[in-house]
């Protein structure tokens, strides 16, 4: 009975370790999702600020070259 003992506690040490990898492994890439999301949201929001910087520039121009000449 100790015989077998000893190999099925060394299996299921593996087995247990294998199963945290697995479980960390999935907590990872979902922290890398979310994370890459948020940076993609700030991305466009900063996108759109420089956008609409530029169309407000351009709309002045258009309004004074029409006053101008």
């Amino acid at each position: 009975m100790k015989i077998l003992l000893v190999p099925l506690a060394i299996v299921a040490f593996i087995v247990f370790l294998l199963i945290l990898g697995a479980i960390g492994l999935a907590v990872a890439m979902t922290v890398i999702t979310v994370v890459g999301k948020v940076f993609q949201l700030i991305g466009r929001f900063i996108r759109l600020l420089r956008r609409g910087g530029r169309r407000l520039r351009s709309r002045r121009l258009r309004r004074r070259s029409p006053e101008s000449a």
